[in-house]
């Protein structure tokens, strides 16, 4: 029993001695843990209706909880009178040391939230980055994934997206056509863009403003080459160009106008 009423007594001399720091720790536990869960609410919804909504606000906004709650303990055990500052130093260096082991993914991890502030491209759109085109699968927090036209995919690293010349086929809703036909010498201009123009006016995907253009470009080695622009909708681009190939070609068989081949002349010296 003596051994309890002694006990007791430390207890409540402790208390007595203690109260303030005691009261201190509790408010600041309370309090700390209440103002903790506002912040983050605060800065969950304003990630939401900003452009980081997704995989990136929630990664970014996990970084955040685990930064201010390392801080609140800190703070907690200051309060207790435990030594912080190996703690904060140990932390530290173990922050380093990781960074460094991940830097590639800390990497990738801030190209992807680059690439989702900024926008060059979003999912669904067709691209060209660095020479690899598809269209935009998905784009993660720490890779974009493209589907080619043959349905496979390539996975790209946000660091080197980032750092890659960007193309995006999709970001305007039309685009130019821009083509080339080549006509054997001899034949007449006026003759042969008149031909062009009327296929071009039988197609209803072609747009008449800016209106469709047909010049001769160059005089080749063995042809004349007549540059054929139009304007056409993004998901008419691929046919209105397969098949302008296919019918200019048969209107200038059917016109008599002869498409040339790589030739020579050979001139004999005695």
């Amino acid at each position: 029993m003596q051994f309890f009423k002694d006990l007791g007594n430390s207890v409540y001399s402790f208390l007595m001695n203690r109260w303030s720091t005691i009261l201190t720790f509790v408010l600041v536990l309370i309090i700390g843990a209440i103002a903790l869960r506002i912040v983050m609410g605060i800065f969950r919804k304003a990630i939401n209706k900003s452009k980081l909504k997704g995989a990136a606000g929630d990664f970014l906004t996990s970084m955040v909880k685990v930064v201010l709650v390392i801080v609140y303990l800190i703070a907690l055990l200051s309060l207790l009178g435990v030594p912080t500052t190996s703690i904060v130093a140990i932390f530290t260096a173990f922050s380093l040391a990781l960074s460094l082991a991940v830097q590639g993914t800390i990497s990738n991890v801030a190209s992807g939230i680059m690439l989702v502030v900024n926008k060059p491209f979003e999912e669904g759109d067709f691209v060209d980055i660095g020479g690899q085109v598809g269209t935009v699968e998905t784009i993660t927090i720490s890779c974009t994934k493209l589907k080619t036209g043959d349905n496979k995919v390539i996975v790209l690293p946000n660091s080197t997206v980032s750092g890659s010349s960007i193309i995006n086929y999709s970001a305007k809703e039309t685009r130019r056509l821009d083509l080339t036909f080549s006509v054997a010498y001899g034949s007449d201009v006026e003759k042969v863009k008149a031909i062009v123009l009327d296929v071009i006016s039988k197609h209803s995907e072609i747009l008449t403003d800016p209106a469709p253009m047909i010049r001769l470009a160059e005089h080749g080695a063995s042809s004349l080459d007549f540059v054929t622009r139009v304007w056409v909708m993004q998901a008419d681009y691929w046919n209105v160009n397969f098949d302008l190939k296919e019918e200019v070609l048969a209107a200038f068989d059917a016109n008599g106008i002869s498409v040339p081949f790589p030739q020579l002349d050979v001139h004999m010296v005695k």
